[in-house]
C-alpha cells in the first residue's frame, strides 16, 4: 500500500519545500481540467510547492525575476518526474501534469488570448484543495510559509492516498489590504479578481521589446507567509 507520508517524502527530497494531497473528486467541479478527465481512475493528487528566492523577487519584474521563475519552472518538472516515478515504480498508475513552455505572441496579434482560453489543470485551485495554501486576491496561491513567492506542480495517481486538510482561509484580508492590486502596473487586480488578459499583455509587450518578461509586482508587494 503506497503510503502519503512515503510519497511526500520522495516529494522533498527531490527538491519540493512543501507538499499536499487531495482527492481527485475535489477538483470535479472547478475551473480547467479536472483530475479524472486527465487520468480515468484518479483517486488523488500530490501538488508540490518550491519557493523562489527573496534575491529574484525583490527585483518586481524584469531580467532577474525571469530567469528566477524559469529556472524553478525546470525544477518542478524534474521534481514531479521523481514523485510519478517513484509511485510508478511501486505498482499504481501516475500521471506527472508538467508545466508547460510558455510561448509569447504579440498583444496585437490575431491569436494572443488563445492560451488564456485553453483548458489547463490549475495548479492554484488543486494547491488550495490540497492545503498548500489559499487563492489570493492577486488570483496566486497565497502559502503560510512563503506567501505567493512559490512555483507548483502536480502528480495525478490512481492510489488512495490520504488527503491534507485545507489552511484556514485567513492568509489573505482582500482589499482591507489592497497593496497587490496597488502594485500592479496595469490595474489588473481588483476585488472581482484578476483581469487575466490585461496581465498576460502586459508581459507579452515586454517580451517582444526586452526579450525577456516576467512581471511578480502583486507577489513583491503581498505581505502574506513567513519569509
Amino acid at each position: 500500500m503506497l503510503l502519503a507520508s512515503e510519497v511526500k517524502r520522495i516529494a522533498l527530497e527531490a527538491g519540493a519545500d512543501l507538499v499536499g494531497i487531495a482527492s481527485a473528486e475535489s477538483m470535479n467541479n472547478v475551473p480547467g481540467y479536472s483530475a479524472t478527465e486527465l487520468l480515468p481512475g484518479a483517486k488523488s493528487y500530490i501538488v508540490m510547492a518550491k519557493r523562489a528566492l527573496n534575491g529574484f523577487v525583490m527585483s518586481g519584474k524584469g531580467r532577474n525575476l525571469t530567469w528566477g521563475m524559469t529556472y524553478l519552472n525546470y525544477k518542478m518538472n524534474e521534481i514531479c518526474y521523481e514523485v510519478t516515478k517513484y509511485i510508478e515504480d511501486r505498482g499504481s498508475v501516475a500521471l506527472p501534469s508538467f508545466f508547460v513552455y510558455q510561448t509569447f505572441v504579440g498583444p496585437n496579434s490575431e491569436h494572443f488570448n488563445a492560451i488564456l482560453d485553453t483548458k489547463w489543470f490549475s495548479y492554484i485551485i488543486a494547491g488550495a484543495q490540497a492545503g498548500v495554501g489559499e487563492v489570493g486576491m492577486n488570483g496566486l496561491l497565497l502559502t503560510p510559509e512563503y506567501g505567493p513567492k512559490v512555483r507548483l506542480t502536480a502528480v495525478i495517481t490512481d492510489a488512495v492516498l490520504e488527503p491534507d486538510a485545507k489552511t484556514k482561509g485567513d492568509l489573505c484580508p482582500g482589499v482591507s489590504c489592497n497593496l497587490c492590486a496597488e502594485a500592479c502596473p496595469v490595474g489588473a487586480i481588483s476585488e472581482s479578481g484578476t483581469d487575466k488578459p490585461k496581465c498576460h499583455g502586459y508581459n507579452d509587450a515586454h517580451q517582444e521589446v526586452l526579450g525577456y518578461s516576467y512581471c511578480g509586482m502583486c507577489i513583491r508587494a503581498c505581505p502574506a507567509g513567513k519569509r
